[in-house]
């Protein structure tokens, strides 16, 4: 029983770490049992000035990876779905406040009071001083959207937004994981 608590409070604090933000809608009257196979639509060229070849093609294998897992086939040409990819990039500032207090005193002492002179509750001055410091980053916002080839109707679109890392080892390893959270709420094919 310790440790299932232990591994609960170990999960749920990696877990609160990632910031990637994700939400994803679909078509309820779907049934995503009539899908066997997907292919990729051709990248738009507008991603081509936003992200590198090689973050292009990691992302392109996590969403085959994802699919796969979810028992559909990718085949290149006649395929049941077709998946779009976008990604956007933004720059974004974010600030952070920090306000420390110096000095000031409250005590009990004499002084003079309401019948002469007495003692009470006293407070002396203190001072204030507040840091704000300002950080830049790029904001990137992965766009997964599949759909039917038979009727080339929108039926699954998943949106994750996070902070693009700037160490490529990291981004490496990470990137792959967060394409996994958009997918996680794709229905797979029984």
């Amino acid at each position: 029983m310790k440790n299932l608590f232990l591994f609960l409070v170990v999960f749920l604090l990696f877990s609160s770490c990632s910031s990637l933000e994700v939400v994803y809608d679909y078509d309820k009257s779907v049934d995503f049992n009539r899908f066997k196979t997907f292919g990729f639509y051709p990248w738009d060229y507008k991603n081509g000035y936003q992200i590198n070849d090689y973050d292009k093609q990691t992302i392109m294998n996590a969403i085959r990876t994802e699919m796969e897992d979810k028992a559909y086939q990718y085949v290149k040409d006649e395929a049941d779905m077709l998946v779009s990819v976008f990604v956007t990039l933004e720059g974004k500032t974010s600030y952070e406040a920090y306000t420390n207090h110096y000095g000031g005193w409250a005590g009990y002492g004499g002084g003079w009071g309401y019948s002469g002179f007495g003692y009470g509750y006293g407070y002396g001055p203190g001072y204030s001083s507040t840091t704000v410091t300002q950080r830049n980053y790029r904001e990137g916002t992965l766009i997964i959207d599949v759909f039917s080839v038979e009727d080339k109707k929108l039926i699954w679109q998943g949106i994750g937004s996070d902070e693009v890392e700037q160490d490529l080892d990291k981004r490496d390893r990470n990137l792959p994981k967060k394409v996994a959270k958009v997918m996680d709420r794709f229905p797979g094919s029984k």
